[in-house]
């Protein structure tokens, strides 16, 4: 037997789902994360599968892991100490940005600061014009002063933006070899190797991101490779990028920028998975784990990816599945505010303590405290198995934090832990959608992660989402994500030309060595070049603007009519985004885009047979909705078959997550053993 195993680290658990090649099997396993060091839950969560499954670790032929190692190193500020390069006179930008207010009306906020200090950011004699030519020299006499101050300030990473090294990275390289030979033991990273395109302040910030996490990436990709060979896999270990799509341990040590979104990418890929194989072309994926809630649509069957973001206020200038993130999840804790108000989160209990209900010590009132009261979840259940619940001290938080000092009950206040935890979700879910020109009632609504099942049919209920979907293991979508993605690759070239007088040979130029290394890089990696798909992307703006649109362009040598093509598809694709057009005007090429994709063996989500009924009469409990307490069926999902059917109110429980029908909703179990809530009520 083969199989492929995918484990994906979150704030609160361990997800890991394993696919019999050979069967057609999947299984899933669930274990408290340790955020401390994550090897360790990914290191006993695959021990404990394997053992439970009893199989031989030299069987899994492929592994892939979604890791929130760069993105916690970010927000935690834990990085390594970075020192930055700069050309004379811009030293600066780091801290000038765009001097945009992240909030208008905010007069008190406070702009994140830099990674680097000023002290530690280092300017050099030397200039490059936009065009890449050398209008001043370096001077190399200036790298022996920097050499010293960064011996001095212990630096253990640097990070070197030279103004227009896309251009030429001469001089960034010059600086590069020079401290690779006096300082080995330096991390470095080089903007032109991140990031070779225009617009100096998203450069920078974005190489200076990569340096600071590198050095922890690369402990832990390396202790986490260490544990695995312990284990016994020979498997390469495979890495989620923010893209959608996978890459090997060694890239992800050397652009480590590209795993911001690691964990949350394999979510989205996950979603749209179940949700082709539902029928569901327009979706919207709604991932709520322990601390966070992810977002993201799906329109005719097209994952939106940006390739620009913000994480924690800095800008991150890569390609990136479009994910809209919330400190919404079933441990986010709830508080009243200074003018008497209740607020839940953006603070999560976490893992370690957690809910009050996770008996870990925790006393802080946590939304899954207000699911266990409301009688949502079971005092009886095991979250993955592993974590007991404890209604007492749910009932003992809440009154002691948040009723007595209300002046409510107990189950009021838990209600109203609920209706503010959802009003943020649909806040959340408007961003995506209806901000962006997209109608929720087009679209159906995949809820997975441990919680996002018990959330779905309300908040679809205040949308109009006229279904629901909940994959067969909602808690570990994100780790079947990982075996539902495909390697993938993207590179970027800024080239600042005029269409109408940008040359046909110059471009064909450009394509084919970007196409070339990408080939090579795919080969490099075990992929045969008849399998690599190549993709072509022209950024076009109208010139003089500062925002440009991504138009694709066909593959092989182009002709001058590509460029008429391209001029036609940009001015439908302006009119469509922002309801005019200016077809006369002058447009501009800003970058060149390749993504390199291979297409890798996925798992097919499994077929049941069908069953009427359900196979096991249900039992009851008291489960509270809004004002009322209704005695209401309580499912096991692995009684339910293809084919049955649930009238509402019940709740459905399974290992790795517990999803909630209302009164009045009617639901099935489709051939994929997918739950699908469908007339979805608004109150």
């Amino acid at each position: 037997m083969a199989y492929r195993l995918g484990v994906d680290v979150g704030g609160t658990f361990t997800d890991l789902s394993i696919y019999d090649d050979t069967t057609g099997l999947l299984n899933i396993y669930k274990t408290p994360s340790t955020p401390e060091n994550q090897s360790k839950a990914v290191k006993q969560g695959v021990l404990n599968l394997i053992d439970n499954m009893k199989i031989d670790p030299v069987s899994i032929e492929f592994f892939i892991h979604g890791t929130t190692v760069a993105t916690n190193t970010l927000l935690e500020r834990d990085g390594a100490k970075t020192a930055l390069i700069v050309t004379r006179g811009f030293r600066d930008v780091l801290e000038i940005g765009r001097q945009e207010r992240p909030d208008l009306y905010n007069w008190k906020i406070k702009r994140a600061a830099p990674l680097v200090p000023r002290n530690l950011r280092f300017e050099i004699t030397e200039r490059i014009s936009y065009q890449g030519k050398v209008l001043s020299q370096i001077n190399l006499d200036e790298l022996d002063g920097i050499l010293s101050l960064i011996r001095k300030h212990e630096i253990k990473s640097l990070s070197v933006c030279l103004l227009h090294s896309y251009a030429n990275p001469k001089h960034e390289e010059i600086i590069g070899n020079y401290f690779k030979n006096h300082l080995p033991e330096l991390t470095i990273a080089l903007s032109n190797n991140i990031l070779p395109e225009f617009k100096e302040y998203e450069r920078m910030s974005t190489t200076t991101i990569n340096s600071y996490v590198a050095p922890r990436m690369e402990r832990y990709l390396k202790d986490l490779n260490k544990a695995v060979s312990e284990i016994g896999i020979k498997s390469d270990l495979h890495i989620m990028q923010s893209n959608g799509g996978t890459t090997t341990a060694s890239e992800a040590i050397a652009r480590p920028v590209h795993t911001i979104l690691s964990g949350p990418a394999a979510g989205v890929v996950g979603g749209v998975s179940i949700a082709n194989d539902a029928g569901e072309e327009n979706s919207i994926s709604i991932d709520m784990g322990g601390t966070s809630f992810d977002i993201s649509l799906c329109y005719k069957g097209e994952i939106k990816r940006s390739q620009e973001s913000e994480i924690s206020r800095l800008p991150i200038k890569v390609p990136m599945i479009d994910i809209h993130t919330l400190g919404a999840g079933g441990g986010s804790i709830a508080w009243i505010d200074p003018g008497g108000a209740l607020r839940v989160g953006p603070s999560s209990a976490g893992a370690n303590p957690g809910p009050a209900c996770y008996e870990k010590g925790g006393e802080e009132p946590t939304v899954t405290d207000a699911n266990l009261v409301l009688g949502r979840l079971s005092s009886s259940t095991r979250l993955a198995g592993e974590v007991g619940l404890d209604i007492n001290k749910s009932i003992q938080a809440i009154e002691t934090k948040l009723a007595k000092p209300l002046g409510l009950t107990v189950d009021q206040v838990a209600v109203g832990i609920i209706k503010v935890i959802n009003a943020s979700m649909i806040k959340g879910i408007r961003v995506v959608s209806v901000a962006k020109g997209y109608d929720p009632r087009d679209f159906a609504l995949i809820a997975f992660g441990g919680a996002g099942p018990l959330h779905a049919a309300e908040l679809a209920g205040e949308l109009d989402i006229p279904k629901v979907v909940v994959p067969v293991a909602p808690g570990v979508t994100s780790a079947l994500g990982l075996l539902m993605s495909d390697l993938r690759h993207d590179y970027v070239q800024t080239v600042l030309r005029n269409l109408e007088e940008v040359e046909i040979p110059e471009l064909n130029t450009l394509f084919n060595n970007m196409e070339q290394g990408a080939t090579e890089q795919m080969y490099r990696e075990g992929i045969d070049v008849k399998d690599i798909q190549i993709i072509r992307l022209l950024d076009v703006r109208y010139l003089g603007q500062a925002y440009d649109l991504q138009i694709p362009i066909s593959g092989g040598t182009l002709k001058d009519n590509d460029l008429q093509l391209t001029r036609s598809r940009f001015n439908d694709a302006h009119k469509s985004l922002y309801g005019f057009s200016i077809d006369e005007n002058p447009m501009e090429i800003v970058n060149v885009r390749v993504t390199s994709v291979a297409g890798m063996n996925k798992p097919s989500l499994s077929k049941r047979p069908k069953n009427d009924g359900i196979t096991k009469n249900p039992s009851k409990r008291d489960v509270i909705f809004g004002e009322d307490k209704l005695n209401t069926d309580i499912l096991l999902r692995d009684n339910l078959s293809s084919g049955a059917k649930i009238v509402g109110p019940a709740v459905i429980e399974q290992i790795d997550s517990t999803t909630l029908i209302l009164p009045q909703q009617k639901a099935y179990i489709d051939e994929s053993h997918n739950i699908i809530i469908e007339g979805v009520i608004n109150d």
